[in-house]
């Protein structure tokens, strides 16, 4: 595993491919290979060729109702044999709710609808200190959310709305509620003039999150390289001894 550098990843709308998170591999000799399972692309039958494996957000797909969208039930199934034989693995918003389904976890919306779209305050457990040292403020798009965890899972953030904003499960398998992968100078008032999620309750207005979107963007950077090099850098460490 040490040599391939090779990292998949699962989107599931097409046009989905402007990736913090990716462009953060690329600069470090990755190589991104992206596949849209719900729009026909097969699963691979096997992950010997990767490196590592990512796995991004949904506006469509339920990880707490599988039977809603077939693909939702083959993913879950896909992330529970990767995890398990060792592949280091990366969800991201409904990637970290389908990691949590796979290993037994409850994934659910508030039943108020209270939805999160814009920056939120996540705060670090004991266990995630040193992950989350001197970043407190991520993107956030979603209106469901990890509500219970794995037996196995190691809580590393919570949040004020939603109870678990990052997990672990063993060294490589990484949860993350938030959008570190947005990239937030698509945060504008064009882009945000057509967002369905703006009539839910607790979104942050357009403006906010314009306004904050600067603010945030060199501490989201920098912690997006930082744990992208933590990640990878443990699995590879760990495959070579």
């Amino acid at each position: 595993m040490s040599t391939r550098r090779r990292v998949l990843y699962l989107i599931h709308n097409p046009a989905w491919t402007d990736c913090r998170i990716a462009d953060v591999l690329r600069a470090r000799g990755y190589e991104v290979e992206y596949l849209c399972h719900p729009h026909g692309d097969p699963l691979p039958v096997s992950m010997d060729d990767y490196a590592a494996m990512i796995v991004g957000g949904s506006d469509e797909g339920h990880a707490g109702e599988p039977g809603r969208h077939p693909w939702v039930a083959r993913e879950i199934a896909f992330i529970r044999d990767a995890v398990e034989a060792g592949m280091p693995y990366l969800g991201i918003c409904m990637g970290s709710q389908l990691l949590a389904a796979a290993f037994g976890g409850s994934v659910l919306a508030r039943p108020d609808g209270l939805t999160e779209l814009g920056f939120y305050q996540i705060e670090a457990t004991p266990d995630g200190v040193d992950l989350f040292a001197g970043t407190s403020h991520f993107y956030q798009a979603h209106y469901e959310g990890v509500f219970v965890l794995p037996d196995d899972a190691i809580l590393l953030a919570r949040g004020h709305q939603f109870p678990v904003q990052a997990f672990r499960i063993g060294r490589h398998a990484y949860g993350l509620q938030f959008h570190p992968d947005y990239k937030l100078s698509s945060v504008t008032y064009e882009a945000l003039a057509d967002e369905p999620y703006l009539a839910r309750v607790g979104v942050q207005s357009v403006h906010e999150q314009v306004r904050l979107a600067p603010v945030y963007e060199e501490s989201i950077q920098s912690w997006s390289e930082r744990f992208v090099d933590g990640w990878v850098g443990i699995a590879r460490a760990d495959a070579a001894a």
